[in-house]
């Protein structure tokens, strides 16, 4: 053989006696793992033949039996000398290797994504050395007990993947990871991959890997099927698009810290109107008008909240006086549409541009990576680090007072809430109404479910309840002047027309643009210490307000307009009694905003809970945000939300959150109801509503 093979034999044994020194320091075993060991204490429930394809040489990791395992280290480098019979058979296979390549399959065992080598660990070293990705193998999958398994939780979750997708080349560290990635690449999990999907995911993984190794050379805690999802999680699954690696690269870069400090999570700076930044900075104001667009999912003609944006977006312009100049794209409610209008946007020449929906934000990432020059903002609650800029309304301090109206009306002491999207801020909504509710009546109960399952989620609304709180979301398009949301009065099965709530956006726009124009647009980042900025604004600043109508009673209105004040200029905190102990932190520290942002429990008046992930399947349309803003699922076999917190709210109202409260014969719970009022909500009619409770004989006669 040429003296060159003799030397690649030498270079691989001394890759093997540095990996066997390296993990002999670190106390590993330096060998390669045996598939029968680990089979010593498993049960094999099932053999399938995979027959003979092309499988990659990262996810081969040791050998079926003991024989030859200290022939090679942990990394399948060679450890013998180069004078031995086994040397010269892996010098004459890497010859072929490089000159005509390897014809004859291997032959592997495959457990949980990984491979095992019956036949062929020598043609596996030397293709690990050669740095080929691909090896022909004949393949026999092993599926065992989960039971048997340490990680059987993840095991059982990477089964159910594989069964509706046919992959098994993507392999996560967290069971709800795999979740999470179905809902993205397959929202109809009804019918399993055909084979052309399964080709487009691993033919895009693949690419993602290979620029994903590239870009990070060191060791990391996310595994390759975990980056993925980040990626996506940001960027979005985009099956009908063609895309280079070159621009997989670039929008890589861009969330590199997110993976790199996986499964520590890059959270954007939460800032409140105090820290909006007004400073101007030294440097010149400029002279020339800027180019700003708003790109919206809705069309103002239908939708509330679309015409809100608009509104604002031409009172901006109005305020800054012809120093910027406006373009609005309404209508954009398909990717297409919002790819298009996105365009325009650009060409037009905008220099910054804002996106007035939560569901635009992975376009609105995609474009900000490709266009590092315009500015980009995206209207969501969004914690997590992006190098967009968030902005949304704390809408807990309104619901704070709603609850506290809502108390004051209630004879019963029996509230309903009925929620909207279980995403980022909602139960810090939810849970701050149920505060406002025992500030006014510490017995009082809160009885929540939601609008946005197929099915009711709480059998407990009991019948006497008389006052329910109907949460709609502002952003959703589906909203024109005719849907209602609010207060109803189920004694008079009227909604009580209480509260006027106003979203005053032209306020933000402006401070926006002023300080773009005055240069200290950065000045946010600097005093933030992060680039990624979320601005997350309420009453203090004026772009939220609330009025009650004189129909509370006088200390009522009274109260509120102090607890307001108060809470307008920072002297009140809602969420002061939850302390760090009964939130499950581990320290005293006050709570954040970004706990409040992130916040998956329930405080201790509320009967309810949050969505199931199994049992309690959304409705298509929240389906879509909820992939985008959902909340992260609490992991297998932890305290859920009622077993875990206890709070101040549970604790004024003398009873524990599982006492179950005393009823009369009149007010035991209907399973039926809140189902009624939910699909009533669904409809979009406030009649039907109305209808609903006259028809279920709801109205004074049961609150006697």
């Amino acid at each position: 053989m040429p003296a060159s093979t003799f030397d690649q034999y030498n270079q691989a044994r001394k890759k093997g006696l540095a990996c066997l020194n390296e993990r002999k320091a670190q106390n590993k075993d330096p060998y390669l793992p045996v598939l029968d060991h680990f089979l010593e204490s498993m049960k094999v429930v099932r053999k399938k033949d995979l027959s003979t394809h092309e499988i990659l040489t990262n996810r081969i990791v040791g050998t079926c039996h003991e024989g030859r395992t200290e022939s090679f280290a942990a990394n399948f480098m060679p450890l013998l000398e180069s004078d031995t019979e086994f040397a010269s058979k892996w010098i004459t296979l890497c010859h072929h290797a490089t000159h005509e390549g390897l014809r004859d399959p291997i032959l592997v065992y495959e457990l949980f994504g990984r491979y095992f080598v019956e036949e062929g660990n020598k043609r596996v070293s030397v293709t690990k050395f050669l740095n080929n990705p691909l090896i022909s193998a004949h393949v026999i999958n092993l599926i065992v007990d989960p039971a048997d398994m340490e990680e059987g939780e993840l095991y059982k979750n990477f089964l159910n993947f594989y069964d509706q997708t046919g992959i098994d080349e993507i392999l996560m560290t967290k069971p709800k990871n795999y979740k999470k990635l179905l809902k993205m690449i397959h929202p109809d999990s009804d019918q399993p991959f055909n084979g052309e999907e399964r080709k487009n995911v691993l033919s895009f993984f693949y690419s993602f890997t290979t620029v994903l190794k590239k870009l990070i050379d060191h060791p990391i805690l996310a595994s390759e099927g975990d980056a993925f999802l980040i990626y996506l999680d940001v960027y979005g699954w985009r099956p009908a698009e063609a895309i280079p690696d070159s621009t997989i690269e670039k929008e890589l870069t861009a969330i590199l810290p997110q993976i790199e400090s996986y499964p520590n999570v890059k959270e954007a700076a939460l800032l409140t109107e105090t820290e909006l930044s007004e400073r101007k900075s030294m440097l010149s104001i400029l002279k020339e008008p800027i180019k700003a667009a708003l790109i919206e999912e809705g069309d103002p003609d239908s939708s509330s909240w679309s015409l809100v944006h608009y509104k604002a977006f031409k009172a901006m312009a109005v305020n800054m006086d012809g120093r910027v100049e406006v373009k609005i794209f309404t209508g954009n409610d398909t990717p297409e549409k919002l790819d298009q209008a996105m365009k325009a946007a650009i060409d037009w020449g905008a220099q910054v541009i804002f996106t007035a929906h939560p569901l635009m934000l992975q376009a609105t990432n995609r474009y900000a990576a490709k266009y590092p020059k315009i500015k980009f903002l995206n209207c969501s609650l969004n914690p997590e680090a992006t190098t967009v800029r968030s902005y949304y309304t704390r809408g807990y301090e309104i619901q704070f007072l709603q609850g506290i109206a809502a108390a004051a009306m209630s004879t019963s002491g029996k509230i309903g809430y009925i929620a909207d999207y279980p995403i980022y801020g909602a139960i810090a909504d939810i849970n701050a109404f149920a505060i406002g509710v025992a500030m006014v009546r510490p017995g009082a109960r809160v009885y929540l479910d939601w609008s946005t399952t197929e099915t009711p989620t709480n059998t407990e609304f009991p019948l006497d309840i008389d006052m329910i709180y109907i949460s709609g979301q502002d952003f959703d398009t589906r909203i024109g002047k005719g849907k209602r949301f609010g207060l109803f009065d189920v004694r008079t099965g009227k909604f009580a027309n209480l509260s006027l709530v106003q979203q005053k956006w032209s306020v933000f726009y402006t401070r926006i643009l002023s300080s773009i124009l005055n240069r200290s647009y950065r000045a946010d980042e600097a005093n933030a210490n992060s680039g990624s900025i979320n601005y997350w604004l309420g009453l203090s600043n004026g772009l939220l307000d609330v009025s009650f109508s004189d129909e509370l009673p006088y200390e009522t209105h009274r109260l509120i307009d102090l607890l307001k004040a108060d809470i307008t200029e920072k002297r009140f905190f809602i969420f002061g009694g939850i302390h760090a102990k009964e939130r499950g932190a581990q320290d005293n520290a006050s709570i954040t905003m970004n706990d409040l942002a992130k916040m998956n429990f329930l405080v201790g008046n509320i009967i309810g809970k949050l969505p199931d992930d199994t049992a309690d399947k959304l409705i298509p349309s929240a389906e879509k945000l909820v992939q985008v803003h959902g909340l992260d699922e609490l992991e297998p076999d932890t305290p859920t939300p009622k077993e875990k917190y206890r709070d101040s709210v549970s604790s004024a109202s003398g009873q524990d959150k599982k006492e179950k409260i005393s009823v009369s014969e009149s007010s035991k719970a209907s399973p039926d109801l809140a189902g009624m009022i939910s699909d009533s909500v669904k409809a979009g009619d406030p009649q039907s509503l109305e209808n609903a409770v006259l028809e279920a004989g709801l109205t004074s006669g049961r609150h006697d």
